[in-house]
């Protein structure tokens, strides 16, 4: 019964590719309550046509689609989707407890993915609003975002891990470095956020540098707020110390913060 339901509800959703491998990766990959929800949001008019897989996780998976924000203009979204049934949600907790925002004593174990979401989504919104470089966050519901989409043509754009060294055939990477110094210093400052899982691996470009992924990311008042944004810099460092790169961590934190010393 269940495999007829999932059939059902790809048939209300709108695919683009209606070829039976698109159908088969949404039935692998999403259930039937992911499936249940993309339809709400379908049927409220945020998602006009789901597309293709953007990207696969052991925690999340990320979809194209054709959508509207909230001002009714049409977008292309990202459509970010948790996995609810996940073994890697235990690792989570050190980045939620500590959040004053979340009250983890009151939220079962079975919902922390939910909780996940939401507090992703919030992160978008507190770096987006600060002018942050990243995806605009557009809505959320249960175990889903739906966020810009950066790229063209339904392609996403490379991150800066996937350009590798190639990076300096297309941009001036010492701009880039201090683009990206530049945005951390507005996170922390504006946003009062610590991305905490800051590398090459989540910074996409196009034209300008994008931060992506943010659900682990942190006030500026968690206890192990520091201890992630020095994470981050040494990351930052280590990647564009291949460039001719070379600034002391100690000075690149203290340019974020703020801190005279």
């Amino acid at each position: 019964m269940k495999i007829e339901e999932i059939d059902a509800y790809l048939d209300k959703l709108r695919i683009k590719e209606r070829t039976g491998d698109e159908r088969k990766i949404y039935a692998e990959v999403l259930d039937l309550r992911t499936l249940k929800v993309l339809y709400k949001l379908s049927a409220r008019g945020y998602i006009k046509a789901m597309g293709g897989v953007v990207s696969t996780g052991k925690e999340a998976n990320v979809f194209y689609a054709d959508g509207v924000d909230e001002e009714g203009k049409s977008v292309p979204l990202a459509v970010k989707i948790y996995r609810i049934e996940t073994s890697e949600f235990h690792r989570m907790d050190e980045y939620l407890i500590g959040d004053k925002r979340f009250d983890m004593r009151r939220i079962p174990k079975k919902e922390i993915v939910y909780v996940w979401t939401e507090k992703e989504f919030r992160n978008l919104k507190r770096a987006y609003d600060a002018g942050v470089n990243v995806p605009k966050p557009i809505k959320y519901l249960k175990n889903v975002i739906l966020m810009e989409f950066i790229g063209e043509d339904e392609v996403p754009a490379p991150a800066l891990s996937e350009l590798g060294l190639k990076l300096k055939d297309i941009v001036d990477v010492e701009e880039l470095f201090e683009d990206i110094i530049e945005n951390m210093k507005k996170l922390y400052q504006k946003s009062k956020l610590v991305h905490a899982d800051l590398s090459e691996y989540n910074v996409l470009f196009k034209d300008r540098p994008y931060f992506i992924d943010m659900g682990q990311s942190v006030l500026t008042d968690h206890p192990m707020a520091m201890n992630y944004l020095e994470r981050d810099v040494k990351n930052v460092l280590r990647f564009f110390r291949k460039f001719g790169i070379k600034r002391g961590p100690e000075d690149v934190k203290n340019e974020i913060t703020g801190i005279k010393v």
